[in-house]
Order: C-alpha cells, then structure tokens, then sequence
C-alpha cells in the first residue's frame, strides 16, 4: 500500500461531503471546492511475484497506470480547489489475495475507487462497493450487466454492446438496412441482436441481412459472398468476431477476390487493430473500419506534454495504460471538484475529452427497463466508442 498526499494549503479542509442532488435541478457550481477526498486505487502490482530485484512483466498496467495517475494528481492540486488523499493498493492476482484485500479496514476511509482491473475482482468488487455505498470508476473491465441498483459504479471502458450500437448508428448514416450483411460463427450468433437492436430503434427500414456459417469454418470458398453484391450501391459486412485472426483474415481474402468492382465496406471489432497476419491490402481494398474505446493522437501537443512529464518521473514513455491513468484520474478529480460526492448523478450531461479516451455516459437499466430519469440505473456506463478506417498510416479516426 502506498499513501499519497496532494494538498493545497491555502484551502480550508472541511469534512468529506456528500450532498445528493436532484438530476433535473441545476448544479451547484464547484460544490465540491474546499473538501478533502479519500480515493483509493486498487491496480494488480503483484508485489508477491516479485524476487526483490525484478518487476514482474504483468505488472506493467499497473506500473503504467499509476505513473499516469501521479501526473493528473499533481495536476489537480494545481488546478482544483480540492484536497485529495490517495491510497494505493496491490490487488495481487488470484481471486484469494484480492478477497483478503477487503478486509482491509483502511479502505472504508475512501469514498471513490479506481479499479480493481481483473473481471473477477471487478465483480466482487461491485457488490462490496454497493453494500458501502461508495464510488467505482472500473478503468479496464468492459463487462454489461455487471451490477444492478449500483448507481455509484462508473464502467470507463464501453462495453460490447456500445461497440455493436456504435457500428450500427454510423453504417445507418450511409446505408439503407438491406445492404447490410451480419456475418459471424454460430457461437457469436448471440452478438447480432445489439445491431439488430439497435438498427430498429433507428428505424426507417427492415431488419440486417444474417450470414451465421459454421464454427469449423476456416474458408469462403464454399460460401457464396456474391449474392450479397448489388451493382451499383455499396454492400456493407460487418463481423463481430475477433478470436481468430485466421476467420477473418480468410472473410477478407475471399472478399477481395469476388467483389471486382463492387463497393464494399466491412465492419470489425477491435481487435482486428492488433492483428499481424493480415496484409494491409486487404483492410484498405475492402474499406475496412473498426470500433475502439481509445484513439491517442500523438501529434496533439497536450499528448506531447504529457509524454514528457511521464519520461521526466519515470525515464520510460508512456503506454495506453499510462494515458489511461492520467485521463481517469484527471476526470476524476474535475468531477469531485465540480460536483463533490453526487457527480455520478451529472454524469449523462457530462462530455470529458481525454488523451486516450473520450467519455460521454449513460445510465443502464436492466433490460425491459426504461430510462424516465425518475428511476435509479444499475450502473452509469461510458458508451463513447471511435470508428477507425484503415488507411495509409492505420487505423485513424473516420472525417
């Protein structure tokens, strides 16, 4: 555990505060100025794999993540009228360690938590927090229906769902519903009711075309992708796969082959970013695009700043995982500055643009369930989600 202190002396130091407010009544600006905040990050750090003179490789998230944190922290002291407290503890890996964790009486001092990472330790986490009433911001674990009557958990990450409406909302721009092919193995088939969905929540047409082949399926040659072709306008895939780059390496191939002067467009998941085997020529004859909850465009001098003071505290550049540490923290204590201990009721209003993600939310209901505002959500969930198309330089966001 590591205890960090960020104050701001010229600040009185009030009792922590938590005044709930009513959504549909305006804010109170800087409610949160002057009052002093426990937060508490729990990051698998793994200290217990260590030898005492190596870092384990896995804790490298962790590693990241914090750096990135401790630059936002001094940046809020700065610039916030906020006095923050921050405990840090190593989560370990296995499910045993993590539930000792909780027994920790010094945790039942913060009001707001970041992390833990591990699905597992997110979900027991969740249940811990609700019965506390405490705050959650999960940077990492993108799990739907996580928790229910939680309205202090904050999912950063989107989840599959956002990803598939994502998709589904910017084809719909271009694109009529019949020129639209949902194709997948039989155990993704359970995927293609989010577009499907989310396509007749739009309206305006019927439902997406499905294309469901085998789970054995390693080749199109037997697949006939021409019927899906139509002179004249663009025939647009979309495939919510990313466990085998073979699958969707072999989807590509094929397309490219029988397509011949037809338009097309293919949709994937994120993924599909880190695939090695494919040959860019057929992300960029195919229009390829996919979804990603992330995007850092290191051209933009804030990203340049940042990178600096990253290698000046740690001699190291920053990775995705250290961005992230840095926009959830900064986030964070914008929020608590603004709102205090209620700012997850301003969520849905609130537009953050970060380094590496972007965050725009909502409240998520179980399912059957509408959002009236007079209900209270299970979960708020970030559901900003980029489109990227593949062009010279990669992946790049869509103009």
């Amino acid at each position: 555990m590591d205890t960090v202190r960020w104050t701001n002396p010229s600040n009185p130091k009030p009792p922590i505060k938590n005044n709930p407010t009513n959504p549909n009544t305006p804010p109170v600006p800087n409610a949160g100025a002057g009052s002093t905040y426990h937060i508490a990050y729990l990051l698998p750090f793994l200290s217990a794999q260590s030898d005492g003179t190596t870092v384990p490789d896995r804790s490298k998230l962790a590693i990241q993540f914090y750096a990135g944190a401790k630059i936002a922290l001094d940046q809020i002291s700065r610039e916030e009228k906020i006095n923050l407290v921050a405990d840090i503890y190593d989560t370990q890996a296995n499910d045993a360690d993590f539930q000792k964790l909780l027994t920790n009486s010094r945790l039942e001092k913060a009001a707001v938590f970041i992390g833990p990472v591990r699905s597992s330790h997110v979900q027991t986490f969740a249940e811990w927090s609700k019965q506390r009433r405490k705050i959650v911001l999960s940077p990492e674990t993108p799990i739907a229906d996580l928790t229910r009557q939680n309205p202090g958990f904050i999912q950063i990450n989107p989840s599959l769902k956002a990803h598939c409406e994502a998709i589904t909302r910017y084809v719909r721009r271009f694109h009529k519903p019949d020129a639209v092919t949902l194709l997948c193995k039989v155990k993704e088939a359970d995927r293609l009711g989010y577009f499907q969905n989310a396509n007749t929540a739009i309206g305006g047409g019927g439902p997406f075309t499905e294309l469901i082949v085998p789970d054995e399926t390693s080749s199109f040659a037997a697949v006939d992708l021409k019927r899906y072709l139509k002179p004249g306008r663009t025939a647009v895939f979309i495939l919510p796969s990313w466990a085998s780059q073979d699958f969707v390496n072999a989807f590509l191939r094929n397309l490219k082959s029988i397509k011949g002067n037809n338009r097309v467009e293919v949709y994937g998941m994120p993924q599909w970013n880190t695939f090695e085997n494919i040959e860019p020529e057929y992300f960029t004859d195919n229009n390829v695009h996919i979804t990603s909850a992330s995007y850092i465009d290191y051209t933009e001098q804030e990203a340049k700043d940042f990178q600096q003071k990253f290698f000046d505290a740690t001699g190291t550049i920053p990775d995705n995982d250290g961005f992230n540490g840095y926009d959830v923290t900064l986030f964070t204590g914008r929020m608590l500055a603004r709102y205090g201990l209620s700012f997850p009721e301003r969520l849905p209003v609130e537009v953050f643009h970060g380094l590496h993600s972007d965050f725009q939310f909502s409240r998520i209901f179980a399912s059957g369930f509408m959002d009236d505002r007079n209900n209270q959500p299970d979960y708020i969930e970030n559901t900003f989600v980029h489109l990227l198309k593949f062009g010279k330089l990669g992946f790049a966001p869509v103009e």
